[in-house]
């Protein structure tokens, strides 16, 4: 059944003129070269396109870690706005209570309280931003903590 098969087509062929079959020859030619491009083509864009996003990740990163980092020139400039009044701000944005506020020759002495998270994410975002801690001091009362810490400010910013 099968060689009857061949032998039909291949009948079919020879009954095909020349030209005709010519075109055919280059179309299903073409076609197969399309078909193999495109299986070689494909997964090789897809791990582009793997690349291109893990490169674009690998890039917010290192932004974030820039910006989370901070050189000492960056610290100079955060502490230079380092007052009584911005302390209290950035206090109360971080929903910290401030309870004294003491200024001495190079140093302000400040003593808070709030919730744990929230006056530990305040020290941190102040360390970060080059503020030098003098001293520390932590204790919890019930559910919230307390502070009493000490900044140090350059000479040029103790006027």
């Amino acid at each position: 059944m099968m060689r009857w098969f061949k032998q039909a087509w291949a009948h079919q062929w020879r009954l095909i003129p020349g030209a005709r079959r010519g075109v055919i020859m280059v179309v299903l030619w073409s076609l197969a070269l399309v078909v193999l491009w495109q299986l070689a083509w494909a997964p090789g864009k897809q791990r582009l396109q793997q690349a291109e996003r893990a490169h674009a990740q690998e890039l917010g990163l290192v932004g974030y870690l820039k910006s989370v980092s901070t050189g000492p020139s960056n610290a100079q400039q955060a502490v230079s706005v380092l007052t009584p009044a911005v302390l209290n701000a950035r206090a109360l944005a971080a929903g910290l209570r401030i309870s004294g506020l003491q200024t001495r020759a190079r140093q302000v002495d400040v003593s808070l309280e709030g919730e744990p998270a929230k006056l530990l994410d305040w020290l941190h975002a102040l360390e970060r931003d080059g503020a030098q801690l003098r001293s520390l001091q932590l204790q919890v009362a019930g559910e919230q903590l307390q502070a009493q810490l000490g900044l140090e400010l350059d000479e040029d910013r103790a006027d």
